[in-house]
């Protein structure tokens, strides 16, 4: 019986001997190619191999769970409220001010390269539903019912959602005070929001105390929002898809007290630790039980003021995607971070500096979407121009996944407060500079 390594023998010889490399002075050659046509016969037929033969065996011994500490960092830098470590009177508070006023705008330098070169893999917008995305509704102070609609038609897609990170409650007075401050707006507040999902766990959640926490969701859902975050998440029929959104916030500034409702606190800042995802691995299960074809997390997380994720954010991303997560979005920093597409059972894509790139027990190959923050969508007073910009980010999910993504900027006005597109403003050099800087961090390919 001929076997398939000396058929490949035969046809190489063939194919040298044409080439006129039957002599002496071709011998080399020709043992070197036997060889290799020998090697690759005996491994067997490719679709036999193992297709992720390339990847490291494993992946916490490659960035995002190894990369370069920064050096010689201000003091301030890694002062971060989300880690629970300090209360609001301790002397952190002081630097935290030195932070909120300087920000921490710099990174390792394995997560600078990793989404300057990350940004060529997002493609714009493309087929499916399209789900708009915008950050966190802060309390503004005048122009309660008029102010965020100037950007309806940038948020406008199958769905829209934003992070309402004030309480709305009618049973409270108007209020924006305390340490750390705490917030109400009026009923009004609500009338303005072009949005059709409203987030309501975050750390202002409990800001007016569980009455608060109540009246706040009541109201939210008489003016005809749907809401997830306070004792469920949201399941919804968009289009041709089912589309959970399940909502997980770091923890709550009334460290005071304990809510009887379920707010689906993960303590995401807690860097160092093994934070337990489990939950939220459960809730995806549950969610796919339940019929969801696609699995969105907003997640309020992230450090405030810090214009990059922290590695430790992108070792969690990478493990809610292996859980299911289709599109992960975050809020909390108060300034935009970037994004980065990532590859689930791709074997071609080799999880490393610039890839993010999983593997799942089920092998199908899917794409999914991180979104680390959008930022601000409206702010109390004015403030550095990181702050008063955000975006509305929109992700287009169709067959295999994720198809593509869009992010338009948007801008906090003053005189009255008003939210309007950056495209108004291009005459105000600090929002031209802006939108400029905001094309090299998130990638001016998928800008809308």
């Amino acid at each position: 019986m001929t076997t398939p390594s000396a058929i490949a023998r035969a046809l190489l010889l063939v194919w040298l001997n044409a080439l006129g490399c039957d002599d002496g002075s071709g011998a080399a050659p020709v043992d070197a190619a036997i060889a290799v046509a020998d090697a690759a016969a005996d491994a067997g037929p490719a679709d036999a191999r193992d297709p992720y033969a390339a990847w490291p065996a494993d992946p916490m011994t490659v960035f995002p769970w190894i990369f370069t500490p920064e050096e010689d960092l201000p003091p301030y830098a890694h002062v971060r409220w989300e880690t629970e470590t300090w209360a609001a009177n301790a002397p952190e508070a002081g630097l935290y001010l030195r932070k909120l006023a300087f920000h921490y705008t710099t990174a390792p330098a394995e997560v600078l390269a990793h989404f300057a070169a990350a940004q060529a893999d997002i493609p714009p917008l493309g087929e499916g539903i399209v789900l708009s995305f915008s950050g966190d509704v802060l309390w503004v102070g005048d122009n309660w019912s008029d102010f965020g609609t100037a950007v309806a038609p940038i948020t406008a897609a199958d769905l829209r959602v934003g992070n309402l990170e004030t309480i709305v409650s009618p049973t409270r007075p108007v209020q924006h005070s305390g340490l750390p401050v705490r917030f109400n707006a009026p009923p009004e507040f609500l009338d303005g929001l072009p949005f059709d999902v409203l987030q309501l766990n975050n750390n202002h959640a409990l800001d007016q105390d569980d009455e608060g926490l109540e009246a706040n969701k009541a109201l939210v859902i008489e003016r005809g929002f749907l809401t997830t975050g306070v004792d469920t998440h949201a399941l919804e029929v968009v289009g041709s898809e089912t589309v959970a959104l399940l909502s997980y916030t770091w923890g709550v500034n009334r460290r005071d007290i304990t809510s009887p409702h379920e707010l689906f606190i993960i303590p995401f800042g807690h860097v160092g630790e093994d934070i337990d995802l489990s939950p939220i691995g459960r809730d995806v299960a549950q969610a796919r039980a339940d019929g969801a074809t696609r699995v969105v997390l907003l997640l309020h997380w992230g450090f405030e003021f810090e214009h990059y994720p922290d590695p430790h954010f992108l070792q969690l991303a990478r493990r809610m995607v292996e859980m299911g997560a289709d599109v992960v979005v975050g809020e909390g920093p108060h300034v935009v971070q970037p994004a980065e597409i990532c590859f689930v059972n791709h074997p071609e894509r080799v999880p490393a500096v610039g890839t993010c790139s999983v593997r799942t027990a089920d092998g199908v190959p899917r794409t999914a979407a991180v979104l680390y923050s959008v930022g601000n969508f409206s702010n109390d007073v004015p403030d550095r121009i990181e702050v008063e910009t955000g975006i509305v980010a929109k992700v287009s999910l169709g067959t295999g996944g994720v198809t593509g993504l869009g992010w338009t900027p948007i801008v906090l006005r003053q005189g009255p407060p008003r939210v309007e597109p950056v495209a108004d403003h291009l005459d105000d050099e600090e929002v031209t500079g802006e939108s400029a800087r905001l094309d090299t961090h998130l990638g001016a390919g998928w800008r809308r």
